[in-house]
């Protein structure tokens, strides 16, 4: 069955560059998805290589959308978006591959409570089996942060309210999207996930950690970790993040935190890794563009219905048991 003549209830949006490479497993994973009603749009970011016509010869049930340019993770999750049929919006990495039961276990929490805006799956390392993110956290000093990360498989087996979900597979209800707004097309790269996350939050929305709901992920397949691409939008966009969401009282409340965050930062990208380049053009792009970060920042305010009181009880402290280790982990890995 082609893709124009299915049922839709969910519209799964995978965006590609130069992954010909990585869509066999994710693509043949969500046609194998025992939820029928759904539609897969694959929208290729200007791939020059042979992307395109591979998807359109192997997986025909797929729907191409292609780009001549790169317009990066969020554009191309804008794109397909706008362009997608569904109530319901999964984004999926091209570098993941989905359990059978991924979306149905997914949409089980949508359908259950009309608050529930979004759901994150339990997403584990291809290579050891180990946790990728059952879901996300929002430290005190302003940095996003997958939780769980590097515990056993079966750790977090338990469904509960979080921050937010990981944009490497997560999926949202339409009707939040209409409301707050979709993923940030300045942010290009990293972090819109997060950004979506405490925007919803903002609005009164719940994220649901569904454990029942599993993907593989390889990570950083595409852009590479610590490479100067991945330091500089992720340094950045953090940034944005905090300026565009961070309710004021919060902000001097934890005001100490944010920076011992950054002087951290600085000592691990730039004193370990070098990275001095691209982490301080990253802070005056950040500069340059608090104009416009501010003008969000008022829109994002206005929409806002929850206190903060509420907001702080869904934050992590930086200085918890599981931050601490994270950290810790993060400096022996390098």
């Amino acid at each position: 069955m082609r893709f124009e003549e299915s049922v839709c209830k969910v519209s799964i949006i995978v965006v590609n560059r130069n992954g010909r490479y990585l869509l066999d497993n994710c693509l043949q994973s969500l046609c194998d998805q025992n939820y029928r009603e759904r539609e897969i749009i694959v929208v290729d970011n200007g791939s020059t290589d042979d992307s395109v016509p591979y998807v359109r010869e192997y997986f025909p049930q797929c729907r191409v959308i292609e780009l001549r340019r790169n317009t990066g993770f969020a554009g191309g999750c804008l794109i397909g978006c706008e362009l997608a049929r569904g109530e319901f919006i999964a984004i999926i990495n091209n570098d993941t591959c989905a359990k059978k039961d991924w979306l149905a276990n997914l949409l089980r929490p949508m359908a259950q409570n009309a608050q529930v805006g979004f759901c994150s799956p339990k997403i584990l390392f291809y290579s050891n089996n180990t946790l990728d993110s059952a879901g996300c956290n929002w430290t005190t000093g302003g940095v996003g942060v997958n939780r769980g990360v590097g515990c056993h498989s079966e750790n977090y087996d338990i469904s509960e309210v979080v921050f937010g979900a990981s944009g490497a597979a997560v999926l949202y209800r339409r009707q939040m999207l209409d409301e707050i707004g979709f993923m940030d097309e300045d942010f290009f790269l990293y972090d819109e996930d997060t950004d979506l996350s405490f925007r919803a939050q903002l609005a009164g929305w719940k994220c649901v950690y569904v454990p029942t709901a599993i993907v593989y992920h390889k990570g950083s397949a595409t852009s590479g970790r610590l490479s100067d691409l991945h330091v500089y939008y992720h340094t950045r966009n953090l940034e944005f993040v905090w300026i565009k969401n961070m309710p004021a009282g919060l902000m001097l409340r934890f005001a100490h935190h944010k920076i011992i965050q950054e002087i951290g930062s600085f000592c691990y990208l730039c004193l370990r890794h070098m990275k001095w380049k691209p982490f301080f053009r990253a802070k005056r792009d950040a500069w340059r563009m608090l104009p416009v970060m501010l003008k969000k920042r008022k829109q994002i305010q206005q929409l806002r219905r929850v206190s903060n009181a509420y907001l702080r009880s869904l934050m992590t402290s930086m200085f918890s048991l599981e931050m601490l280790w994270q950290k810790g982990r993060q400096l022996l890995r390098g």
